[in-house]
């Protein structure tokens, strides 16, 4: 005996399924939207329930870019990188728009002075003595590729002086 399935019913199957999938994905980490997105275009679920899955994750207040946003500028920032490279990884990676981008960065209390100094203690350690030009230039390239801008370490560098953070 067959039975016939509706339309309703592989429709409410699929969104199950991707649902399930998106759940799967967030129980482990924070996720943006774009990269749900990207992923369940990769698993090849149908534009409906990707936006349904989306929305519904959104209501449930399950998926957050804003949340993410927070969670993933304090890891990196932890990882010693700086504000020019986790805005970039942000909108071009992740796929978060700049506004929110700018919203979390109006509330955070990360001092990127701070962290640039203990990226500058760690990876080079005699960074306060007087540097040759090649040194200097050594270490402007390492800062600068990891996203902090001249303001954040450039008087650190050749300055014997003491900083009290």
């Amino acid at each position: 005996m067959h039975q016939k399935v509706t339309e309703t019913e592989t429709h409410t199957t699929s969104f199950r399924l991707a649902l399930g999938y998106v759940m799967n994905l967030l129980a482990r980490r924070e996720y943006s939207e774009y990269e749900i997105r990207c992923k369940m275009q990769e698993k090849a679920f149908c534009e409906e329930d990707i936006e349904a899955v989306i929305l519904h994750c959104r209501q449930k207040n399950w998926q957050s870019d804003r949340r993410f946003t927070e969670n993933y500028l304090n890891f990196r920032a932890q990882r010693g990188y700086g504000l020019a490279r986790i805005k970039q990884e942000l909108i071009r990676l992740k796929g978060v728009p700049p506004a929110i981008i700018e919203e979390v960065l109006a509330e955070s209390d990360l001092d990127w002075n701070q962290i640039a100094h203990t990226v500058l203690n760690k990876k080079f350690p005699d960074y306060r003595k007087k540097q040759n030009p090649q040194s200097k230039q050594k270490i402007w390239r390492y800062m600068i590729s990891h996203g902090f801008s001249s303001d954040d370490f450039a008087d650190f560098i050749g300055n014997d002086d003491s900083f009290n953070f």
